[in-house]
């Protein structure tokens, strides 16, 4: 049985800034085309004969041309290695595309925005797929690609929306779309959360999501697929890849000092994800009872953990050791205020409990003249 070994990834958003990281952040949108150049070395590693790019490699057309350069000179010494790209709505091929009026390598193939089928006769691979010509585009509700008369393994590459109807801005890929396209596997992009490989009839699917994440809304490893697929076949791997890791960590800070909070912190990060740990990016949430007048600095906390950390963001989650109850008695605009939060927390519903402690435990810091520098 005829079969092709693949590399798929998409959405790496190569030059991709992180703005909270400051001036971390430029060093930071070169590691994304490092973790490219990693990629390519992992699909020679593997042997690997086609590379899917599905869409959004670069985070925008309008990046430094020292990236495209690096691009383009990396898949350029691979020539064993057949590139597909299909653009998506973060590098359309519109007039500002590189990959449009620049000189690409014989190896990089750009799917038009029409729709195409290329075929590779020497590893018998059919590859189809469509690029984005601007922001947006529209799905269509059946596969529309003249399939060639031969018996091929049909692959696709395409940056797109998984979804029930056309009602997507963002090139809608229904069931009705996968049952007709007769692939044998479909290779995704555009949704950056990992997928399970997916089947629909005869057809393999997934999302491979981002090599990098870039935030705290894109947490855990991060990587691409890598291996073979045939007629009725599909045995791909997921491998990490992302050079740093989105982390959220809480961390419970009862009982602990003031001045040993930053240090259970990392020690709580060592156990957890090993040596390497200091190369991750943490949003660390501060969770557990404290008294009032050992409540510790987050300015401090952050400023300690950064002298360890590449990155660490600090978000007060912690309780007060008070007798809110018997506060709320006293005859005081203090006792008011607590009485009046009191009973708005009682009849909050789930979203909003978390909002009204935290405004409780502002307040009080405020009655205290306590409260930080845009702490509200």
């Amino acid at each position: 049985m005829s079969t092709v070994k693949i590399l798929h990834c998409a959405d790496i958003h190569i030059g991709a800034a992180e703005s909270f990281l400051k001036e971390k952040a430029d060093s930071r949108r070169f590691e994304t085309l490092i973790t490219f150049e990693k990629i390519v070395d992992l699909a020679k590693e593997h042997s690997v004969q086609v590379v899917a790019l599905a869409g959004d490699i670069l985070d925008s057309n309008n990046i430094e041309k020292t990236f495209i350069r690096r691009i383009l000179e990396k898949i350029s010494q691979q020539k064993d290695i057949k590139f597909v790209f299909a653009a998506g709505n973060h590098d359309p091929l519109d007039f500002a595309s590189p990959f449009k009026d620049t000189e690409i390598p014989e190896n990089l193939y750009v799917l038009s925005t029409q729709g195409e089928c290329i075929i590779f006769d020497d590893i018998k691979v059919n590859v189809f797929g469509k690029s984005f010509e601007g922001a947006f585009l529209k799905g269509t509700d059946k596969f529309n690609i003249q399939m060639p008369d031969n018996d091929y393994v049909n692959l696709m590459v395409q940056h797109g929306e998984l979804s029930s109807d056309l009602n997507s801005r963002y090139n809608a890929i229904t069931q009705e779309f996968i049952k007709s396209s007769e692939m044998d596997y479909i290779a995704l992009g555009h949704i950056h959360k990992r997928s399970q490989i997916g089947k629909l009839c005869d057809t393999y699917f997934a999302y491979s999501g981002c090599p990098e994440g870039q935030g705290f809304d894109e947490l855990g490893q991060k990587g691409v697929y890598i291996g073979e697929i045939g007629k009725g076949s599909c045995l791909l791997e997921f491998i990490p890849v992302a050079k740093r890791l989105h982390i959220c960590e809480k961390v419970d800070v009862t009982s602990v000092p003031q001045n040993e909070i930053a240090d259970r912190v990392l020690s709580q990060l060592k156990e957890k994800y090993g040596e390497e740990f200091t190369d991750n990016l943490y949003k660390i949430v501060l969770t557990g009872s404290v008294s009032p007048e050992s409540e510790a600095s987050l300015a401090e906390i952050e400023s300690r953990l950064n002298n360890a950390l590449y990155f660490a963001k600090v978000v007060d989650k912690t309780e007060y050791l008070i007798d809110y109850e018997a506060l709320s008695k006293e005859a005081s605009l203090k006792g008011i205020f607590v009485k009046n939060m009191i009973s708005l927390i009682e009849k909050a519903d789930e979203n909003q409990v978390s909002m009204y402690k935290n405004a409780l435990k502002i307040g009080l810091k405020a009655f205290n003249s306590e409260v930080g520098f845009n702490e509200d």
